[in-house]
């Protein structure tokens, strides 16, 4: 490393990167000119030169102001467009800033372009309904703060609307007048917005039991209605969903013109809620996007960006709710002809396998989705949205109770494995040439929790082992070690409380029950043992497990540890700095780099104490999914089902689409991070090292109560309240398992 100069240069940037003077001026000022890994290369020696600010600006500070910001929008015919790039205008005025508007004609190459154009000349840059990558956008992020509108990236700033609700209000109002079947008219394929949608329609669908087909790659315009009703007419629905008012438009004029009746034949729900949509016969029904509120929160969220304080904060997203504006092109009353198969899709061949996958969320799956069908084109995947494992798992037990028809797979966290296996939902997949083939291609602890009572009922997606993290300087301020046992944990954590009320060593999680059973399981005790399919002994009175519970009680009691939610599906819910410690699975550890952007290269990953002997700690699992096959589909159906979560779950090429942060379930996947010396840039640390030996001792003599939504509402009730200073929660056990023996029994299984 060359040393420290009174004012680095880019020549010695070049020098040290191995480049030339022009590509580190390129890599600084006009991200997106060269390769992503070269160009992270150049920011971070000049980080580390003092020629960056770690906030990315040169020379330590910020660059001077331009009083400009810039939108870059895909096209200002969509009048959703225009009216927020119109409303950022006259709320930037207000703040002392100009605006320069780009239109990208809708292309990912001129946005590109767009970009380069804008960084040296403005201070911050909105990205409305943006078409690059997810890799382009975090590059312009280091150079100028940037707000997404119409998309989200985890981690990043940004402003949507939530559809879901209004969405379902729209669908529950077409269900209950008697439209029993929709078609979606999509908008364009890159857009996430126009995926993001479609997801939220297919999931209404579902919902309500009506027919869904998609009309694929409409042109979002007056036009792009016309050729989309020779589309629809081919197999035709009750209602039609359009990507946005404009498109809808197009489609009742030109389906008055095919001698349909609107809304007599066919109901049409809009997007954005334009004036055009009042103005026209039958006024149009809409979900209003709320253009200008989204704008108004955009820029003001831009202008305090640009200050160094909020450089270094969490970025908020920010969400809106949509709202349905029900007007006459909807039929109240519907009497239904169209009788369609589930799914029909026209731009797919009769041979075509369409396979229905319901999961809690698609945003960072969809690359991998797309590439399996552009792979496989016989095979289609229609994603369902649950948004949140707990509905994604009520949705489908619901469906199971009532005897209602099911996805064809299901993505859902282990724990719930069992419980589903157990009813008979989930397709057995034993058989000695899977044991034998797939086996060996996945991490032993996460292959065995995908079985129940001997049987395999799916193929796990990623390891979700228990590590420690721990915030090192915090740990060096308070003159603490990284504890080797549970003795040291609590011995230091009462000495820190002492020294700061404020601080706790470390966190109980009580968002639900997988936090605290982890402990036990780390400690190598049994609350209960799952013998075959229908037997289940208790032994949560046991001397061993009672002492855990009783330790954790004791942290509880003497201000090591402090007992809350932990997080929110998508941030941290504490204060930085309040826990020095977080002993939770490994995913956890793109949270808190979300989380707390400001505390980079502070926070270290270990090994998790040993509550004996260090040299034999054993570690837990929390989380950690599983695709399955939905019980009594056809052979043919089954097959193709099997050849993709075994593809999306394990092939190369999936595995190396998966979003960053998350750890792959394929055997051999940490252990190749680490041989090739990969260091996390959040951790400063090469952590795979860490999570392959978390990996290596996961106790694996564990079972899952094949009643996981019970055993969870019984903490919640039971325990969780009893978490805190004085609240005995050890002294709960007994009722615990009174109350999970007579649930056990009640669904016949034979409790010992």
């Amino acid at each position: 490393m060359l040393p420290m100069r009174q004012k680095t240069t880019i020549y010695d940037i070049a020098k040290e990167a191995g480049v030339s003077p022009s590509t580190v001026s390129r890599a600084l000022s006009q991200p997106g000119r060269i390769s992503a890994k070269t160009e992270f290369r150049i920011r971070r020696i000049a980080e580390q030169l003092g020629y960056l600010a770690p906030d990315g600006d040169a020379d330590g500070d910020r660059l001077p102001s331009t009083g400009m910001m810039a939108v870059i929008v895909p096209t200002l015919r969509n009048s959703l467009y225009a009216t927020i790039a119109n409303t950022l205008q006259r709320r930037l005025e207000t703040k002392g800033y100009g605006l320069i508007t780009l239109d990208t004609d809708e292309k990912p190459a001129v946005e590109r372009k767009a970009m380069s154009y804008v960084m040296r000349n403005v201070d911050g840059v909105a990205l409305v309904s943006s078409r690059l990558s997810e890799p382009d956008i975090r590059r312009i992020m280091l150079v100028k703060p940037v707000i997404l509108l119409n998309r989200t990236i985890p981690g990043l700033a940004s402003v949507t609307v939530d559809v879901a609700g209004a969405i379902d209000d729209a669908a529950r109002r077409l269900k209950e007048s008697g439209h029993s079947s929709i078609t979606y008219l999509a908008g364009p394929a890159g857009s996430w917005s126009n995926e993001y949608r479609r997801r939220a329609i297919r999931a209404a669908a579902f919902r309500y039991d009506m027919t869904y087909r998609v009309v694929r790659e409409c042109d979002p315009n007056l036009s792009g209605g016309t050729k989309a009703v020779d589309q629809y007419l081919v197999r035709p629905t009750d209602a039609v969903f359009a990507f946005n008012d404009s498109l809808a438009a197009g489609f009742i004029a030109a389906a008055r013109r095919a001698g349909l009746r609107i809304p007599e034949d066919v109901s049409v729900v809009g997007f954005d809620n334009i004036e055009m949509g009042s103005l026209i016969t039958p006024t149009l029904s809409t979900i209003d996007m709320r253009g200008e509120d989204m704008a108004k929160a955009a820029a003001d969220a831009l202008t305090k960006a640009t200050t160094h304080e909020a450089s270094m904060s969490r970025p908020e997203p920010i969400s809106l709710d949509a709202r349905f504006t029900a007007r006459d092109s909807i039929n109240p009353h519907k009497r239904s002809t169209m009788k369609l198969g589930p799914y029909a899709e026209l731009t797919r061949s009769s041979d075509t396998i369409v396979l229905t996958m319901l999961s809690n969320a698609f945003n960072e799956t969809m690359p991998r989705l797309n590439e399996f069908m552009r792979t496989h084109p016989h095979i289609v995947i229609d994603p369902i949205e649950g948004r949140t494992q707990e509905n994604t798992l009520a949705l489908y037990w619901e469906r199971i109770i009532n005897h209602r028809p099911v996805p064809d797979i299901v993505n859902i966290e282990r724990t719930a494995l069992p419980q589903l296996a157990a009813s008979g939902a989930l397709q057995d997949i034993s058989g000695k040439h899977i044991e034998r083939e797939i086996g060996p291609l996945v991490d032993r602890a996460a292959w065995q929790s995908a079985h129940y009572a001997g049987k395999l009922y799916g193929i796990p997606g990623d390891q979700s082992q228990t590590v420690m993290f721990y915030r090192h300087d915090l740990m060096e301020r308070y003159g603490l070690q990284v504890p080797a046992t549970w003795d040291e944990f609590y011995e230091e954590g009462v000495r820190l409380h002492t020294r700061n009320p404020g601080r706790y060593l470390g966190v109980l999680d009580t968002t639900d029950v997988q936090h605290y059973l982890s402990f036990f399981r780390m400690a190598g005790t049994k609350p209960w043992v799952v013998e075959g399919d229908s037997t289940i002994r208790f032994q949560m009175t046991d001397d061993r497990v009672r002492f855990v519970a009783g330790f954790l009680q004791q942290c509880l009691d003497d201000g090591v540890l402090c007992a809350e939610p932990l997080w929110d599906n998508r941030y941290m819910l504490p204060a930085s700095g309040k826990y020095l410690t977080v002993t939770y699975a490994n995913w956890l550890g793109k949270i808190l780099a979300a989380s707390y952007p400001a505390d980079k290269g502070l926070w270290k990953v270990a090994l998790p104490p040993g509550f004996v002997d260090p040299s034999q700690t054993m570690t837990a699992e929390i989380g950690g999914s599983t695709a399955a096959i939905s019980a009594g589909l056809p052979p043919v159906r089954q097959h193709a089902a099997l050849t993709f979560i075994r593809w999306f779950q394990l092939d190369p090429t999936s595995i190396e689409l998966r979003a960053p942060g998350g750890v792959s379930a394929a055997a051999g996947y940490v252990e190749d991070l680490t041989r090739r010396g990969t260091v996390d840039p959040y951790f400063d640390q090469s952590i795979y090292d860490v999570y392959a030996k978390s990996a290596a001792r996961v106790n694996r003599d564990w079972d899952n109560l094949p009643f996981f939504s019970q055993l969870d509402a019984e903490f919640t009730r039971l325990i969780a309240p009893a978490l805190r200073p004085g609240g005995r929660s050890d002294d709960r056990l007994d009722e615990w398992e009174r109350r999970l023996r007579l649930y056990a029994t009640s669904q016949g299984f034979t409790v010992k």
